[in-house]
């Protein structure tokens, strides 16, 4: 760099000119090195922007927005149905509107060998229990030897069917239910251990494409509006 005055050389970051005493000229400020990285959000706000209108205008929509709701409440009922398959697979049910159907319930139990499902659908009755240990067993609690009684009720007649007849045999019950009184059945309707409004005997043949596999007698009960079973036998001769 040379005096601006003299034309002399200045030291490099000299103040002043050794020569002529001029004050040197301020060096020029270097230039700022620009970041090799350069992101230009102006598309992304733009396409954000435009996003907003569309979703304005479709809420104004009222098309659109009874189809949304339409959508909405089909996907909530198809959720609450699944949820409610989901929790009742493999447990049976244990309530139903007439005794027709606690029956035929019970029957595809048997059939499936199910013994688990045939025992939620069933009441228990600890009085029934006391009174016929001969026939159900003994156990550690009442609900044990219900459980106990039915599983193997359930497996005897799967194993059986599935030997005569293969793994699709379908079982049918050929009876018609049969209501009775309080005395008709233990005496009176407290012997069972349940508070119900009546009862319902059904009686008969359990066959596979006409042929007779067992007999069956059941017996259930309507208590709180739904007809619950109380007790199943089978066996091999008619027990009515």
């Amino acid at each position: 760099m040379k005096c601006k005055n003299c034309g002399a050389t200045l030291d490099e970051g000299a103040l002043f000119c050794r020569k002529c005493g001029t004050a040197a000229p301020k060096p020029e400020p270097k230039p700022k090195k620009k970041s090799g990285l350069h992101i230009d959000l102006s598309g992304v706000k733009k396409l954000f922007r435009k996003a907003k209108e569309h979703i304005a205008a479709l809420l104004k929509n009222r098309r659109f927005m009874t189809f949304a709701g339409a959508a909405l409440a089909f996907l909530l009922v198809l959720i609450i149905v699944i949820v409610s398959v989901a929790s009742c697979k493999g447990t049976g049910t244990t309530g139903f509107k007439t005794p027709e159907e606690a029956a035929d319930a019970a029957v595809i139990a048997l059939q499936d060998g199910d013994g688990e499902r045939l025992y939620r659908m069933t009441t228990l009755s600890e009085s029934l229990l006391g009174r016929h240990p001969e026939v159900f067993g003994e156990g550690d609690t009442p609900e044990a030897v219900m459980k106990g009684y039915y599983t193997k009720l359930a497996d005897d007649m799967n194993a059986q069917l599935t030997e005569r007849f293969g793994r699709e045999a379908a079982l049918r019950l050929e009876a018609e239910p049969r209501l009775l009184s309080g005395t008709d059945i233990f005496e009176s309707n407290r012997a069972l251990g349940a508070e119900a409004a009546q009862y319902a005997e059904i009686e008969g043949p359990l066959s596979v494409d006409g042929e007779t596999v067992r007999y069956v007698r059941m017996v259930a009960a309507e208590i709180n509006g739904e007809w619950k079973l109380i007790v199943l036998y089978l066996s091999d001769t008619p027990i009515y």
